[in-house]
């Protein structure tokens, strides 16, 4: 397969170099080559999007089986490890222990947030927040009517704004990057993604992402990438860099804007742990990354292991299968769609 002619498969050639891939179509044990922890307890959004479970809250203590993740892990990538999850990873009480543990062990992480509690008193509590590589900011929406149908939250877009242009007053922050979902009717609004950087104060790197409803005829294709374009101008004077997702990349290039989408059948039994596990705070791991969201119906079926009192390596290696069914394609993320199509062509 040619990495040169697709952005898919250039964003693999790491992964393939690694020699994770070709384990993955093999089938057998290796350590995974990135690791996600989910140590978020709740969420206060509810956005539309999102597979989660809009019920599900963490009860109860739990052990730091996030510390322990990363005490065991061999330290020899620095990049493997980062925080994300399908609940928000602030609302972990253990959020602070955890960025130490990453910052002492010489990690360069990042942390995925909706930066609802990105506040004073959220960072005085948790200053090793700061100590991340960077932090990476999911904006669900440019306006408040846009943050309000999505999030269901009625403070979302004045609290996330204020939070982020405080933040980037403080002394001691840390990089702050940005993601969007650039949604098909939002594209000839694109001039307010730099007008909401601008208000904020500025950030080290953009990332815009389609979402899975990204398909255009001739016309509109042309027209989309005459906008891209425009909008890569004016940004790359403002010294941004920015990271297009990869239909985006085929719609600047004037090519099929198709987001990858694997079919059930292509599915294999022993998943990609090779390449990428999430963790969730119960100890769960996961292949898939959207089955880590507590509490979600059907996920607990695509569970490989869990950590409590035992690892990673000790979980995978049992090599568990799961017979891909009808449904299971709720749990894959991007990432996984495309890993799991290079896997089924390879294979």
């Amino acid at each position: 397969m040619q990495f040169e002619n697709s952005p898919y498969w250039k964003d693999l050639k790491p992964i393939v170099d690694s020699g994770a891939m070709q384990s993955a179509i093999d089938g057998t044990y290796r350590y995974p080559y990135r690791i996600n922890m989910y140590p978020g307890t709740s969420c206060m959004f509810s956005c539309l999007f999102c597979g989660r479970n809009y019920d599900a809250v963490v009860k109860g203590k739990r052990p730091n089986v996030f510390s322990q993740i990363i005490q065991q892990d061999d330290g020899s990538d620095p990049d493997r490890i980062n925080i994300s999850g399908g609940l928000e990873p602030l609302t972990s009480p253990y959020i602070n222990e955890i960025c130490k543990d990453l910052n002492d062990r010489g990690y360069r992480s990042r942390m995925i947030t909706n930066a609802f509690l990105l506040n004073d008193k959220t960072l005085s509590k948790s200053p090793y927040i700061n100590t991340l590589h960077h932090l990476r900011v999911s904006i669900y929406g440019l306006d408040e009517q846009e943050y309000l149908s999505t999030t269901r939250h009625k403070f979302g877009w004045k609290v996330v704004k204020n939070n982020l242009a405080n933040y980037n007053k403080r002394v001691d922050k840390t990089k702050l990057y940005i993601n969007y979902v650039l949604i098909p009717e939002n594209f000839d609004k694109m001039e307010r993604i730099l007008n909401y950087i601008e208000d904020i104060g500025g950030i080290e790197n953009l990332s815009l992402r389609e979402d899975f409803t990204f398909q255009y005829e001739i016309d509109e294709r042309n027209k989309m990438q005459d906008t891209l374009l425009s909008f890569d101008d004016k940004i790359k004077q403002m010294k941004i860099p920015v990271d297009y997702g990869y239909a985006l990349q085929d719609a600047m290039a004037g090519r099929m804007t198709n987001l990858m989408k694997v079919k059930v059948s292509e599915l294999t039994t022993s998943q990609s742990p090779q390449v990428k596990i999430c963790l969730d705070p119960n100890g769960n791991i996961y292949s898939y990354m959207e089955a880590g969201f507590i509490d979600r119906p059907g996920a607990d079926r695509h569970a490989l292991g869990n950590v409590i009192d035992s690892s990673i390596e000790q979980e995978l290696r049992k090599q568990k299968r799961i017979e891909p069914m009808d449904g299971d394609l709720q749990y894959l993320d991007a990432y996984n769609h495309m890993v799991s199509k290079y896997i089924s062509e390879n294979r």
